[in-house]
Protein backbone atom coordinates (compact mmCIF):
# COMPACT_ATOMS: atom_id res chain seq x y z
CA UNK A 1 0.00 0.00 0.00
CA UNK A 2 3.13 2.41 0.93
CA UNK A 3 4.58 1.95 -2.51
CA UNK A 4 1.23 2.45 -4.50
CA UNK A 5 0.84 5.63 -2.38
CA UNK A 6 4.86 6.46 -2.98
CA UNK A 7 4.29 5.73 -6.78
CA UNK A 8 0.96 8.03 -7.12
CA UNK A 9 3.19 10.96 -4.85
CA UNK A 10 5.68 10.69 -7.94
CA UNK A 11 3.57 10.30 -10.85
CA UNK A 12 1.32 13.83 -9.09
CA UNK A 13 4.69 15.69 -8.65
CA UNK A 14 6.23 14.59 -12.06
CA UNK A 15 2.56 15.90 -13.72
CA UNK A 16 2.69 19.26 -11.75
CA UNK A 17 6.20 19.39 -12.54
CA UNK A 18 5.25 19.07 -16.86
CA UNK A 19 2.59 21.33 -16.66
CA UNK A 20 4.13 24.37 -14.53
CA UNK A 21 6.83 23.38 -17.20
CA UNK A 22 4.49 23.74 -20.20
CA UNK A 23 3.24 26.84 -18.74
CA UNK A 24 6.61 28.75 -17.89
CA UNK A 25 7.74 27.73 -21.58
CA UNK A 26 4.75 29.21 -22.96
CA UNK A 27 4.77 32.61 -20.72
CA UNK A 28 8.77 32.87 -21.21
CA UNK A 29 9.32 31.18 -24.20
CA UNK A 30 6.60 31.60 -26.55
CA UNK A 31 5.14 34.37 -25.65
CA UNK A 32 2.26 35.89 -27.16
CA UNK A 33 0.86 34.47 -30.13
CA UNK A 34 -1.80 36.76 -30.84
CA UNK A 35 -0.23 40.37 -31.32
CA UNK A 36 -1.74 41.25 -34.56
CA UNK A 37 -5.31 39.77 -33.61
CA UNK A 38 -8.65 41.95 -33.39
CA UNK A 39 -8.37 41.69 -29.64
CA UNK A 40 -4.87 42.84 -29.73
CA UNK A 41 -6.48 46.25 -30.45
CA UNK A 42 -6.88 46.47 -26.77
CA UNK A 43 -3.02 47.44 -26.17
CA UNK A 44 -3.61 50.21 -28.73
CA UNK A 45 -6.08 52.27 -26.96
CA UNK A 46 -4.88 51.39 -23.59
CA UNK A 47 -2.14 53.49 -24.88
CA UNK A 48 -3.68 56.32 -26.24
CA UNK A 49 -5.82 56.24 -22.86
CA UNK A 50 -3.13 56.42 -20.69
CA UNK A 51 -1.02 58.92 -22.58
CA UNK A 52 -4.08 61.58 -23.01
CA UNK A 53 -3.80 64.22 -19.51
CA UNK A 54 -6.16 66.94 -20.03
CA UNK A 55 -10.38 65.68 -20.13
CA UNK A 56 -11.61 63.52 -23.03
CA UNK A 57 -14.32 61.59 -24.28
CA UNK A 58 -13.94 57.63 -23.43
CA UNK A 59 -16.54 55.53 -25.66
CA UNK A 60 -17.23 52.29 -24.37
CA UNK A 61 -19.11 48.72 -25.76
CA UNK A 62 -18.94 46.10 -27.49
CA UNK A 63 -17.81 45.99 -31.55
CA UNK A 64 -20.86 48.36 -32.19
CA UNK A 65 -18.37 50.99 -30.66
CA UNK A 66 -15.08 49.99 -32.54
CA UNK A 67 -17.21 49.79 -35.52
CA UNK A 68 -19.24 52.80 -35.24
CA UNK A 69 -17.87 56.03 -34.66
CA UNK A 70 -15.45 58.28 -36.71
CA UNK A 71 -13.61 59.50 -33.57
CA UNK A 72 -11.64 62.26 -35.58
CA UNK A 73 -14.76 63.84 -36.23
CA UNK A 74 -16.47 63.31 -32.64
CA UNK A 75 -13.14 65.18 -31.24
CA UNK A 76 -13.20 68.08 -33.66
CA UNK A 77 -17.14 68.62 -32.26
CA UNK A 78 -16.56 68.41 -28.98
CA UNK A 79 -12.98 69.46 -28.79
CA UNK A 80 -11.79 67.22 -26.26
CA UNK A 81 -9.39 64.48 -27.26
CA UNK A 82 -11.48 60.96 -27.90
CA UNK A 83 -10.79 57.59 -26.99
CA UNK A 84 -12.32 54.65 -28.88
CA UNK A 85 -12.26 51.42 -26.24
CA UNK A 86 -14.64 49.22 -28.23
CA UNK A 87 -14.12 45.71 -28.80
CA UNK A 88 -16.30 42.74 -28.55
CA UNK A 89 -19.32 41.76 -27.14
CA UNK A 90 -18.16 38.28 -25.78
CA UNK A 91 -15.93 40.09 -22.94
CA UNK A 92 -18.58 41.73 -21.04
CA UNK A 93 -20.14 44.89 -20.31
CA UNK A 94 -18.31 44.96 -17.18
CA UNK A 95 -15.05 44.01 -18.60
CA UNK A 96 -15.17 47.56 -21.16
CA UNK A 97 -16.11 49.45 -18.00
CA UNK A 98 -13.54 48.44 -16.42
CA UNK A 99 -11.17 49.34 -19.10
CA UNK A 100 -12.97 52.79 -18.72
CA UNK A 101 -11.31 53.11 -15.21
CA UNK A 102 -7.70 52.96 -16.24
CA UNK A 103 -6.55 56.91 -16.32
CA UNK A 104 -9.25 58.54 -15.49
CA UNK A 105 -9.29 61.90 -14.77
CA UNK A 106 -11.53 64.99 -13.37
CA UNK A 107 -13.20 66.05 -16.54
CA UNK A 108 -13.56 62.75 -18.64
CA UNK A 109 -16.73 61.77 -20.00
CA UNK A 110 -17.72 58.00 -20.66
CA UNK A 111 -20.11 57.15 -22.86
CA UNK A 112 -21.56 54.12 -22.66
CA UNK A 113 -23.20 52.44 -25.54
CA UNK A 114 -24.38 49.14 -24.43
CA UNK A 115 -26.41 46.78 -26.43
CA UNK A 116 -27.73 45.27 -23.40
CA UNK A 117 -28.32 46.09 -19.46
CA UNK A 118 -29.16 42.46 -18.74
CA UNK A 119 -26.03 41.22 -18.06
CA UNK A 120 -24.29 39.14 -15.21
CA UNK A 121 -21.06 40.90 -15.04
CA UNK A 122 -18.88 38.13 -15.99
CA UNK A 123 -16.91 37.57 -19.17
CA UNK A 124 -19.09 36.03 -21.47
CA UNK A 125 -16.10 33.69 -23.46
CA UNK A 126 -13.34 32.91 -21.36
CA UNK A 127 -11.15 31.50 -24.33
CA UNK A 128 -11.41 35.00 -26.47
CA UNK A 129 -10.65 36.91 -22.88
CA UNK A 130 -7.09 35.00 -22.71
CA UNK A 131 -6.54 35.56 -26.69
CA UNK A 132 -7.17 39.41 -25.37
CA UNK A 133 -4.49 38.94 -21.90
CA UNK A 134 -2.53 36.98 -24.49
CA UNK A 135 0.79 37.56 -21.84
CA UNK A 136 -0.13 41.15 -21.40
CA UNK A 137 0.20 41.65 -17.15
CA UNK A 138 -1.92 44.64 -17.81
CA UNK A 139 -5.01 43.37 -19.49
CA UNK A 140 -4.75 40.44 -17.12
CA UNK A 141 -5.04 42.91 -14.25
CA UNK A 142 -8.61 43.92 -15.80
CA UNK A 143 -9.80 40.25 -15.10
CA UNK A 144 -12.14 40.39 -12.03
CA UNK A 145 -11.57 37.69 -9.43
CA UNK A 146 -15.45 36.83 -10.27
CA UNK A 147 -14.01 35.76 -13.53
CA UNK A 148 -10.80 33.59 -12.23
CA UNK A 149 -12.56 30.30 -12.18
CA UNK A 150 -13.89 30.25 -15.65
CA UNK A 151 -10.46 31.94 -16.69
CA UNK A 152 -8.81 28.97 -15.04
CA UNK A 153 -10.88 26.44 -16.93
CA UNK A 154 -10.20 27.87 -20.39
CA UNK A 155 -6.55 28.21 -19.70
CA UNK A 156 -5.59 24.76 -21.29
CA UNK A 157 -7.55 26.30 -24.41
CA UNK A 158 -5.64 28.84 -25.06
CA UNK A 159 -2.49 27.17 -23.97
CA UNK A 160 -2.52 24.75 -26.48
CA UNK A 161 -3.51 27.27 -28.91
CA UNK A 162 -0.68 28.73 -28.40
CA UNK A 163 1.71 26.48 -28.40
CA UNK A 164 0.56 24.75 -31.88
CA UNK A 165 0.27 28.39 -33.13
CA UNK A 166 4.17 28.87 -32.42
CA UNK A 167 5.33 25.49 -33.32
CA UNK A 168 3.46 26.01 -37.08
CA UNK A 169 5.26 29.54 -37.25
CA UNK A 170 1.88 30.40 -37.53
CA UNK A 171 1.93 32.92 -34.63
CA UNK A 172 1.28 36.46 -34.25
CA UNK A 173 0.10 36.56 -38.68
CA UNK A 174 -2.40 39.37 -39.90
CA UNK A 175 -5.32 38.14 -41.42
CA UNK A 176 -5.86 41.35 -43.43
CA UNK A 177 -9.43 41.61 -42.42
CA UNK A 178 -11.66 43.75 -40.48
CA UNK A 179 -10.95 42.05 -37.45
CA UNK A 180 -7.13 42.53 -37.02
CA UNK A 181 -5.06 44.89 -35.02
CA UNK A 182 -4.42 46.57 -38.18
CA UNK A 183 -7.94 47.86 -38.77
CA UNK A 184 -8.10 50.13 -36.16
CA UNK A 185 -7.01 53.69 -36.14
CA UNK A 186 -4.79 55.55 -33.66
CA UNK A 187 -8.24 56.32 -31.75
CA UNK A 188 -9.19 53.14 -31.77
CA UNK A 189 -12.14 53.01 -34.48
CA UNK A 190 -12.26 50.20 -37.24
CA UNK A 191 -11.60 52.23 -40.52
CA UNK A 192 -10.77 48.48 -43.05
CA UNK A 193 -13.78 47.28 -43.90
CA UNK A 194 -13.42 45.08 -47.18
CA UNK A 195 -15.79 44.76 -49.35
CA UNK A 196 -16.52 40.90 -49.10
CA UNK A 197 -17.78 41.61 -46.37
CA UNK A 198 -20.94 43.91 -46.47
CA UNK A 199 -24.23 42.46 -46.06
CA UNK A 200 -27.54 42.86 -48.31
CA UNK A 201 -30.72 43.45 -47.54
CA UNK A 202 -31.60 39.78 -47.09
CA UNK A 203 -29.41 39.68 -44.49
CA UNK A 204 -31.81 41.35 -41.93
CA UNK A 205 -34.48 38.65 -42.91
CA UNK A 206 -32.78 36.39 -39.62
CA UNK A 207 -30.63 38.81 -38.02
CA UNK A 208 -30.68 39.04 -34.45
CA UNK A 209 -32.61 42.69 -33.73
CA UNK A 210 -34.59 43.80 -31.16
CA UNK A 211 -35.25 45.80 -27.88
CA UNK A 212 -33.02 45.19 -25.07
CA UNK A 213 -33.64 43.84 -21.75
CA UNK A 214 -32.92 45.75 -18.33
CA UNK A 215 -32.19 43.68 -15.34
CA UNK A 216 -32.10 45.24 -11.67
CA UNK A 217 -28.98 42.88 -10.87
CA UNK A 218 -27.38 44.55 -13.74
CA UNK A 219 -28.19 47.78 -12.87
CA UNK A 220 -26.86 47.84 -9.47
CA UNK A 221 -23.50 46.62 -10.65
CA UNK A 222 -23.83 49.53 -13.42
CA UNK A 223 -24.59 51.95 -11.05
CA UNK A 224 -21.27 51.01 -8.63
CA UNK A 225 -19.76 51.72 -11.68
CA UNK A 226 -21.37 55.28 -11.93
CA UNK A 227 -20.45 55.93 -8.90
CA UNK A 228 -16.80 55.16 -9.21
CA UNK A 229 -16.43 57.22 -12.52
CA UNK A 230 -18.08 59.80 -10.27
CA UNK A 231 -15.85 59.79 -7.44
CA UNK A 232 -12.74 60.47 -9.79
CA UNK A 233 -13.97 63.96 -10.90
CA UNK A 234 -15.74 62.25 -14.35
CA UNK A 235 -18.91 61.45 -15.61
CA UNK A 236 -20.91 58.73 -17.24
CA UNK A 237 -23.63 59.60 -19.49
CA UNK A 238 -25.27 56.05 -21.77
CA UNK A 239 -25.69 57.08 -25.65
CA UNK A 240 -27.73 55.44 -28.59
CA UNK A 241 -26.28 52.53 -30.11
CA UNK A 242 -27.22 51.55 -34.08
CA UNK A 243 -30.51 49.85 -34.81
CA UNK A 244 -31.45 48.84 -37.95
CA UNK A 245 -34.81 49.35 -38.61
CA UNK A 246 -36.80 48.72 -41.91
CA UNK A 247 -39.35 46.05 -43.83
CA UNK A 248 -37.74 43.26 -41.66
CA UNK A 249 -38.60 44.89 -38.29
CA UNK A 250 -40.74 43.61 -35.66
CA UNK A 251 -40.79 47.00 -33.03
CA UNK A 252 -41.35 50.25 -32.82
CA UNK A 253 -40.27 53.60 -32.15
CA UNK A 254 -42.91 52.88 -28.99
CA UNK A 255 -40.85 49.81 -28.06
CA UNK A 256 -37.76 51.40 -27.31
CA UNK A 257 -39.58 54.70 -26.05
CA UNK A 258 -40.22 52.49 -23.42
CA UNK A 259 -36.78 50.81 -23.12
CA UNK A 260 -35.50 54.60 -22.68
CA UNK A 261 -38.11 55.47 -19.62
CA UNK A 262 -36.91 52.23 -17.81
CA UNK A 263 -33.17 52.82 -18.21
CA UNK A 264 -33.70 56.53 -17.17
CA UNK A 265 -35.49 55.03 -14.21
CA UNK A 266 -32.68 52.92 -13.01
CA UNK A 267 -29.62 54.43 -14.10
CA UNK A 268 -27.84 56.69 -11.63
CA UNK A 269 -26.54 59.11 -14.55
CA UNK A 270 -27.99 60.82 -17.90
CA UNK A 271 -29.12 58.89 -20.65
CA UNK A 272 -28.47 61.59 -23.23
CA UNK A 273 -30.39 59.51 -26.57
CA UNK A 274 -33.49 59.27 -27.89
CA UNK A 275 -33.01 55.67 -29.28
CA UNK A 276 -35.18 55.77 -31.93
CA UNK A 277 -32.64 58.47 -33.09
CA UNK A 278 -30.48 56.23 -33.63
CA UNK A 279 -33.06 53.55 -36.44
CA UNK A 280 -30.59 53.26 -39.24
CA UNK A 281 -30.99 52.03 -42.72
CA UNK A 282 -29.74 48.49 -43.58
CA UNK A 283 -27.27 50.49 -45.99
CA UNK A 284 -25.88 51.51 -42.91
CA UNK A 285 -24.39 48.72 -41.83
CA UNK A 286 -21.25 46.83 -42.54
CA UNK A 287 -21.28 42.64 -42.04
CA UNK A 288 -23.18 42.40 -38.88
CA UNK A 289 -26.85 44.29 -37.59
CA UNK A 290 -24.30 46.39 -35.00
CA UNK A 291 -21.11 47.46 -36.99
CA UNK A 292 -21.72 50.41 -39.44
CA UNK A 293 -20.21 51.27 -42.64
CA UNK A 294 -18.35 54.68 -42.96
CA UNK A 295 -20.77 56.45 -43.95
CA UNK A 296 -23.04 55.29 -41.28
CA UNK A 297 -20.17 55.58 -38.91
CA UNK A 298 -19.95 58.94 -39.57
CA UNK A 299 -23.59 59.76 -38.68
CA UNK A 300 -23.83 58.21 -35.88
CA UNK A 301 -21.07 60.28 -34.81
CA UNK A 302 -23.01 63.56 -35.18
CA UNK A 303 -26.08 62.10 -33.72
CA UNK A 304 -23.51 61.60 -30.31
CA UNK A 305 -22.06 64.97 -31.12
CA UNK A 306 -25.60 66.57 -31.06
CA UNK A 307 -26.37 64.49 -27.98
CA UNK A 308 -23.55 65.25 -26.15
CA UNK A 309 -23.91 69.08 -26.50
CA UNK A 310 -27.33 69.07 -25.59
CA UNK A 311 -26.57 67.03 -22.60
CA UNK A 312 -23.54 69.56 -21.76
CA UNK A 313 -25.39 72.60 -22.07
CA UNK A 314 -28.07 71.63 -19.86
CA UNK A 315 -25.56 70.62 -17.20
CA UNK A 316 -23.99 73.76 -17.16
CA UNK A 317 -27.33 75.89 -17.08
Amino acid sequence: MKKFLLKTLVFVCLLILILAGTVLFDIFAVGGTFKNNYQASIVDKLDRLESITEPKIILVGHSNVSFGFDSARLEEEMGMPVVNLGLHGSLGNSFHENLAKVNLREGDIVVVCHTSFSDDGLIGDYSLAWITVDNNKRIADLIEKRDYRGMLEAYPDYLCNSLFLWATGRANRDTGSCYSRNAFNGYGDIVLRPEDMAVTEEYFKTASVGVPEITEDCMNRFNEFVREVNDKGASVVIAGYPIAYGEYSDFTAEDFDDFEQKLRKYAECDVISKYSDYFFPYSYFYNTQLHLTEEGAAVRTDLLASDLKAWLNYRNK
